[in-house]
This record gives C-alpha cells, sequence and structure tokens, in this order.
C-alpha cells in the first residue's frame, strides 16, 4: 500500500493563509493507493489543484470517514468525489445524519452510504478495514468516533488521528495485529505539553510513551514504523523543529504530499 498525505494539519489552519512560499499544512486527510481515500474534509481539490495533479482522486471508489467535523467531512467534498460514479461512503450513522441535514433527503439519497460498526471487518474494495473506537467526540451525541485498521496483500496500515492515546477496546484488537506502519495524531506540540486539548488529543511526551511501551513489548511487526499527522499551527513552533525532535523517537512527522509505502 502506498499512502500519500493530502493534509496533515489540525482545525486550526486558515487555508486562506496558504502561499506556495510558505509552509502550509491543509486539514488532515490520506489516499491510500489511488482508490481508497480517508477523510473527505474541504482541502483535499485543493491539494490536488495545487500540486498539479488535478485528476488525483479520480480513482477513489470507498471512501472512510474517522468522525463528522468538518475539517475532516464535508458534504462538499463528498458530492464531488461521488458525483456519476462507482464511489461508497462508509462511516458512523453520524455521516449520513449530516448529509441529510446539510443536503437534504433528496440529495443525501444520491450518495452510496454504508455505515460502519465498531470491531467489524469490512471488506471494502480489496481493503479489510477494521473500524475502532477512538477517544474523541463530536457535537452528535451518538456518534462513535473512529480510527481504523486497514490491510492489504498482508500489509496492515493503523490510522488514528484526532483521538488522545489508543482507547482500551481499539488496544485489544490492535495489538493482536502486526501492523506495518502507524499514523498517529499529535494535535499538541512543543508549545503544548500541558494543554486542555491531551483529553481527545496526543502531546509529544504522550506519543514518547506510547512508543516505549509498543517497544518494550516488541508489538506490531519487525518492520513497523511510525509516523505522525494532525498537527495544530497553534501548538507547534515549525516543522524543521518537530522533525528534530521527533528524530531520536525514530518518528517521521508528515506533511501535505509526503508519501510511504506500507
Amino acid at each position: 500500500m502506498n499512502v500519500t498525505f493530502l493534509g496533515t494539519g489540525a482545525a486550526d489552519w486558515n487555508i486562506n493563509d496558504y502561499t506556495p512560499e510558505k509552509f502550509h499544512r491543509r486539514y488532515s486527510s490520506a489516499l491510500v493507493n489511488d482508490d481508497l481515500l480517508i477523510d473527505p474534509g474541504p482541502h483535499i481539490f485543493h491539494f490536488c489543484k495545487t500540486n498539479g495533479s488535478p485528476d488525483l482522486l479520480d480513482g477513489v471508489r470507498n471512501i472512510i470517514v474517522t468522525h463528522s467535523h468538518g475539517d475532516h467531512f464535508t458534504p462538499e467534498s463528498v458530492v464531488k468525489l461521488c458525483a456519476e460514479k462507482n464511489c461508497t461512503l462508509w462511516g458512523d450513522s453520524a455521516c449520513k445524519r449530516k448529509l441529510i441535514r446539510l443536503l437534504g433527503e433528496e440529495e443525501a439519497s444520491k450518495i452510496c452510504f454504508k455505515e460502519c460498526k465498531i470491531g467489524q471487518d469490512y471488506e471494502i474494495g480489496g481493503y479489510q478495514v477494521t473500524p475502532l473506537r477512538s477517544n474523541h467526540a463530536t457535537e452528535d451525541p451518538e456518534e462513535n468516533t473512529l480510527i481504523y485498521l486497514i490491510e492489504k496483500d498482508g500489509r496492515i496500515l493503523f490510522y488514528g488521528c484526532d483521538s488522545a492515546w489508543i482507547p482500551t477496546t481499539a488496544w485489544n484488537v490492535i495489538k493482536e495485529r502486526p501492523v506495518n506502519a502507524m499514523v498517529l495524531e499529535l494535535t499538541c506540540g512543543e508549545t503544548a505539553r500541558n494543554d486542555w486539548r491531551i483529553f481527545e488529543h496526543n502531546t509529544i511526551e504522550m506519543l514518547e510513551l506510547m512508543l516505549i511501551t509498543f517497544r518494550k513489548y516488541n508489538f506490531f511487526a519487525d518492520d513497523v514504523r511510525y509516523y505522525v499527522s494532525h498537527m495544530a499551527r497553534t501548538l507547534h513552533t515549525d516543522h524543521e523543529t518537530l522533525v528534530k525532535t521527533l528524530k531520536p523517537l525514530d518518528v517521521t512527522p508528515a506533511y501535505d504530499g509526503f508519501k510511504f509505502e506500507v
């Protein structure tokens, strides 16, 4: 599996501040190979346009959603992705409710939507996808926010943006799988050691503690690699500093356009 980050920022990045000459993060989203999209946020087409790849998302046939916050899920992006082609949206039922609320029943019904239940395995376009509970919440009290295990050809990707730590029920599944690549969130950076967001987002100290534990007990595959995304603009210094800070932890901070192979 090849993973391309279309966005690596948290919700405090302003797309109106984007200039080609200045480092910028769009809202977090990732493309697996060329056919599976994680989080159809509002900036994905901006990435395609500004990177000279307007057809990058033409092959997307399945979309999986972590949660319904506007920086991760926008009905307008879903409509553009799914218009006049066979594309299925997967996520918690809150996604369907948001589509109906913002598009209306008739337009929402044109989107092929399939609900994901926590802990169940789904065959999605040649991938085995397992949605698990995240440690996050939205304004919809009935929503289950999600993190994902994605497997193809014997290789496993964990994608866990917008989730502090890993909830116990999710961890009991993840720890038994030979994961080859982990994308963890790192909303809180060098300037936010004790920020209130620790209750639903990771700090560098929290990340380090998880990594120590992963490695102490030899969880995951022998070749497992670690990446971080979902960095807040106001809680980090700059990307170069983050690279240096995470180097001793053997963690790679992603940036918009960064690619890796699972």
